[in-house]
């Protein structure tokens, strides 16, 4: 497989999606994008007119056919006055993660959406229901997203359930060590090996959006719980994963100097705009 690298500059005006089809990005590195600053950005909320990114990633070829995009090197994103670098980092072992330009992971031990790159329907809290047409504690958030959209998990975890679950329809719940369990209620169907019993890691898929159980519409169902006390997924703090190792931050420096002024010379190009 030949590996290409590419870089490209964008910025926002209506959505991120316009902005890199614009750009000519594929979708599959729109959303490594989302997931890379998605612990610092909510792309449901945050994103700006104004906003701009710079990437660095690769596309692979076989025989000179495209097989697949392959990940991002480095990126910055502007986000209302806010600039955020990424760097992917691998150790000499093998195993890989992004990084912000002082070692910082950008990985949080939870996902803080579950779904890829959707809207918030319903948020947490007081609200009235749209079934049963009175005032009823939320207690979760609700991720409008069309039928068979991609059901992450939100950390590694093990499951305790995957069955129908009442009104949350065919519903997952998720224990993650500790006093903290997060379900996914509503799913069209499970993800193939997904049953109690089995463990998870962050970001597998584990099912697909449907509207089993009591809904109006196809949308997921997240719930946080921690020792049995729901919790806000939107607002509650996340830890951060583990820094770049001290016995490879002398490494890391190398690599993330190197990034640094690749993507400064990126950024230096004309943005793709739409309209």
């Amino acid at each position: 497989t030949e590996r290409v690298i590419l870089d490209k500059v964008g910025g926002i005006d209506s959505s991120l999606f316009a902005a890199t089809d614009a750009a000519g990005i594929p979708d599959a590195v729109a959303m490594q994008l989302v997931r890379i600053f998605g612990t610092d950005i909510d792309f449901h909320t945050d994103l700006r007119t104004g906003d701009r990114f710079s990437l660095v990633y690769e596309m692979l070829y076989d025989s000179g056919e495209l097989v697949a995009p392959g990940r991002i090197l480095e990126a910055e994103f502007v986000n209302a006055g806010h600039t955020y670098h990424a760097v992917l980092f691998k150790d000499d072992e093998g195993s890989d993660a992004y990084y912000s330009l002082d070692g910082t992971s950008l990985a949080k031990a939870f996902l803080r959406s579950p779904v890829e790159f959707t809207r918030v329907s319903s948020g947490f809290g007081r609200r009235f229901h749209p079934i049963f047409k009175n005032w009823r504690n939320h207690t979760g958030v609700d991720f409008a997203a069309p039928e068979g959209t991609r059901v992450l998990a939100a950390a590694d975890g093990q499951v305790v359930s995957a069955g129908v679950r009442g009104g949350y329809g065919n519903a997952i719940m998720i224990r993650h060590g500790g006093t903290i369990t997060t379900l996914y209620g509503h799913m069209s169907r499970f993800a193939k090996g997904i049953h109690a019993g089995v463990r998870v890691k962050q970001g597998e898929v584990i099912g697909y959006v449907g509207h089993t159980g009591w809904a109006t519409g196809p949308h997921l169902h997240y719930e946080f719980r921690i020792a049995g006390i729901y919790q806000d997924p939107l607002r509650v703090a996340l830890p951060k994963a583990q820094p770049v190792p001290a016995q490879l931050r002398e490494q890391f420096q190398r690599v993330a100097a190197e990034a640094r002024a690749t993507i400064d010379l990126v950024a230096t190009s004309s943005p793709a705009r739409f309209e």
